[in-house]
C-alpha cells in the first residue's frame, strides 16, 4: 500500500498499525496545500469467514456514520472522508500527533490525585458530547485515549464500536453481535451482555481513573463475591470526596451509578469548590432599557431550530454568542459534522446599534449572502443567510424591546416579558454600516468596518473550495483581495430594467464560473437539489449574476435573463 493513491488525492506514506480487521496508514492529502497528513484506514479482515466480514463492514460503516452524524468536537478526530474504492472500504481521519494513555499508566505506578481528576475534567465532557448526540462510545479503554502533543489534552478515538442510543436490535443475531463490543475489565456487566447504555461509557472511565490511582491492571482487581462490586480502596488513600465520585462511576448495577456524564462533572465542581459559592452572576436591566434581539432559524437533522440573541444575554465569552459543534466553548452548539468546534461569534455593537458576525476558524470561514468572510466582521440584517461548513441559518427577524426593571440570572434573560416589539427594519441602514445600499452605479472599493473599539476590516475569500470526501468539509484558498458585501437578503433583484445585464456584472452581484476537479464546465440544475434535472452546462470563466441561496446551492442569472442552480464551489466572485 506504500505509495498507492487513493480516491486520487491521499497518498499512502506509512504503515501505522495493523489489527484483526484492517490496516490503518498515515497519508498525505495531494489536494491541499502543504499535503498535511492524515490517518487513512483499510477495511482488510484477517478471516474470510463470511460472518466476520459482514461484522467487520457493518463496524466499519458505524464508525463513520457515527462520527459524520456526531458533528465536529475538538477531542474527536474529525472525519474527512469515507469511501469504497476497488471494493474496498476507506474511512479518512484527521492526525493526533500524541501518545496513548497506556504509556501513562505504568503498571505498579501510582498517580496522584490531581492527575485523576485532571483526567476526568478532560474526559468527561467528550462523554457528555457524544451522549448528548445519543451515540455510546462502548469502548473506552487507555488505548482508545491519545495525549495530544500541541496542547496536552485527550483525544477519544476508535469509534468503531459506536451504538445509536435509538438503535433496537431486534434479530437473535444482532444480539450475539453486540456481545462482544468492548474490551473486559473495562466494560460493564450491562454492557457484557449487550445492553448498553450511556453510563456504560462513564464505568469504563471510571476504571481507568482507578487503575491509575492503583497502579494496578482491571484484571487483578478483586470483586464483592456478593455484590459484584470492585474492591479497590485498600490499594490506595485518597480523599473520601473523590472516593464517592469513582465508587459511584463504577458500580455494579447501572441504576446506581451516574447517568450522566454531566453529573460526574457537577460532582468534581463541588468537589473543588466545597464551600459551593455560586459562579452565576445576574444581569440587570433597566426600567424602559432596549433590548435588541436576533432571532436565527434552521433545519438541522430533520428538525425546524430557532434561537434568539440579545444584547444582554449571559454567554461563556462576555460580550459574544459563540456557535459551533464544541460544547465546551460554544453558546449554540450545532451537530452538523461540517461545522467547526468553534466556528465564529455575534454581537452587538451599542453604538451602531447593530448585530455582527465575527468569523473565528480562517480554514472553514463563514459564508454571509455568498461572500466569504476569514477574517473580521459584518453587519447582520433580517433575511442574511449565514452559511456554518454546509449548514444555513436565517436571521428571521430583528426586533427592538422596552423591559422593565428586573434582576435576572443571566442564563435566562430570554425569559423577559417584552413590551410591544419594534421592528428593526433591513432598508434603514447607518452610512457608516458594512453593507452595501443598492446603487445604480457601480462601488469598486470595500468598505470599512467600525463595529468595535478595536475595529478591523472585512477581508472576503476568493478561490476554489474543496467538498472533501463527499461530506462538505468546506477548505479554502485564501486571496486576500477585499469584497464588497451583499446586500443583506436571501435574494437579489437581478430584474431592473434602468440597470442592463452588463453594468451589472460590474457590482458586487458579478460571479464568475469556476467548476472544481479541473472540469471545463458546471451543471446547472432547474431546483436546489442534488437530483435535480441538469438543464445546462455553463463552460468555465462565464460570467454570471448572483441571485440568492438555498443550502449548498446557489442561484444565478444568466445575459438572456435566465435562471438556474450550481453547487456553491462552482463559482466565485469576480475580480
Amino acid at each position: 500500500m506504500i505509495g498507492q493513491l487513493l480516491d486520487r488525492r491521499y497518498k499512502i506514506v506509512q504503515s501505522l498499525s495493523v489489527g484483526g480487521f484492517g490496516h490503518t496508514y498515515i497519508a498525505e492529502d495531494l489536494r491541499i496545500p502543504g499535503h498535511p497528513k492524515c490517518v487513512v484506514k483499510h477495511l482488510k479482515p484477517a478471516s474470510n469467514n463470511p460472518k466476520l466480514l459482514a461484522t467487520a463492514e457493518r463496524l466499519f460503516w458505524s464508525e463513520a456514520e457515527s462520527l459524520a452524524q456526531l458533528g465536529t468536537h475538538d477531542q474527536i478526530p474529525r472525519i474527512l472522508a469515507f469511501f469504497e474504492e476497488n471494493q474496498e472500504f476507506f474511512l479518512v481521519q484527521e492526525l493526533v500527533e500524541g501518545h496513548l494513555l497506556t504509556e501513562e499508566l505504568i503498571p505498579e505506578k501510582k498517580l496522584s490525585e490531581s492527575y485523576v481528576i485532571d483526567l476526568l475534567k478532560d474526559v468527561l465532557p467528550i462523554l457528555e458530547f457524544i451522549h448528548q448526540q445519543e451515540v455510546i462510545h462502548r469502548d473506552i479503554k487507555p488505548a482508545n485515549l491519545i495525549r495530544r502533543q500541541q496542547d496536552n489534552k485527550l483525544v477519544l478515538i476508535d469509534f468503531g464500536a459506536v451504538k445509536q442510543v435509538r438503535t433496537v436490535a431486534n434479530s437473535i443475531q444482532d444480539r450475539r453481535a453486540t456481545v462482544s463490543i468492548g474490551t473486559p475489565g473495562y466494560m460493564s456487566t450491562e454492557q457484557g451482555r449487550g445492553k448498553p447504555r450511556a453510563n456504560s461509557d462513564i464505568y469504563g472511565l471510571g476504571i481507568i481513573a482507578i487503575q491509575a490511582l492503583t497502579g494496578l491492571e482491571p484484571g487483578d482487581l478483586d470483586e464483592d463475591s456478593q455484590s459484584g462490586e470492585i474492591l479497590w480502596q485498600d490499594h490506595v488513600s485518597i480523599s473520601p470526596g473523590l472516593a464517592e465520585i469513582l465508587k459511584k462511576m463504577v458500580r455494579y448495577h447501572f441504576k446506581d451509578r451516574y447517568q450522566s456524564a454531566t453529573e460526574v462533572l457537577q460532582d468534581l465542581q463541588q468537589l473543588e469548590n466545597p464551600s459551593g459559592t455560586s459562579t452565576v452572576r445576574d444581569t440587570v436591566v433597566a426600567a424602559n432599557t432596549p433590548v435588541h434581539e436576533l432571532t436565527l432559524g434552521w433545519s438541522e437533522a430533520g428538525r425546524r431550530r430557532t434561537q434568539s440573541i440579545r444584547n444582554q444575554q449571559a454567554s461563556k465569552n462576555p460580550g459574544t454568542v459563540r456557535i459551533g459543534s464544541d460544547p465546551a466553548q460554544c453558546d449554540i452548539v450545532l451537530s452538523e459534522p461540517t461545522v467547526s468546534g468553534l466556528h465564529a461569534e455575534f454581537f452587538f455593537n451599542s453604538q451602531q446599534e447593530r448585530f455582527y458576525l465575527r468569523n473565528l476558524h480562517q480554514s472553514n470561514p463563514v459564508i454571509v449572502d455568498g461572500q466569504y468572510l476569514p477574517v473580521g466582521e459584518v453587519a447582520l440584517n433580517q433575511g442574511s443567510n449565514i452559511r456554518l461548513g454546509q449548514l444555513v441559518l436565517r436571521v428571521t427577524a430583528i426586533t427592538q424591546n422596552q423591559y422593565l426593571a428586573k434582576n435576572k440570572p443571566t442564563e435566562y434573560v430570554t425569559q423577559l416579558q417584552p413590551a410591544p416589539p419594534h421592528t428593526i427594519h433591513p432598508t434603514v441602514e447607518p452610512s457608516n454600516a458594512l453593507d452595501v445600499e443598492p446603487s445604480p452605479t457601480p462601488i469598486n472599493r470595500p468598505i470599512p468596518i467600525v463595529p468595535s473599539s478595536s475595529p478591523r476590516r472585512a477581508s472576503f475569500l476568493s478561490g476554489k473550495l474543496f467538498l472533501i470526501g463527499g461530506l462538505g468539509v468546506v477548505m479554502g484558498a485564501i486571496a486576500g483581495v477585499a469584497f464588497i458585501i451583499l446586500p443583506q437578503s436571501n435574494t437579489h433583484n437581478t430584474n431592473n430594467p434602468n440597470i442592463s445585464f452588463e453594468e451589472q456584472l460590474n457590482s458586487q452581484l458579478c460571479r464568475v464560473v469556476s467548476p472544481t476537479k479541473g472540469e471545463l464546465n458546471a451543471k446547472v440544475r432547474d431546483q436546489p437539489l442534488k437530483e435535480a434535472m441538469v438543464t445546462l452546462n455553463v463552460d468555465k470563466g462565464t460570467k454570471v449574476l448572483y441571485v440568492g441561496q438555498q443550502d449548498a446551492f446557489v442561484e444565478i442569472q444568466f445575459a438572456d435573463g435566465s435562471k438556474g442552480w450550481v453547487y456553491n464551489d462552482q463559482i466565485q466572485p469576480c475580480q
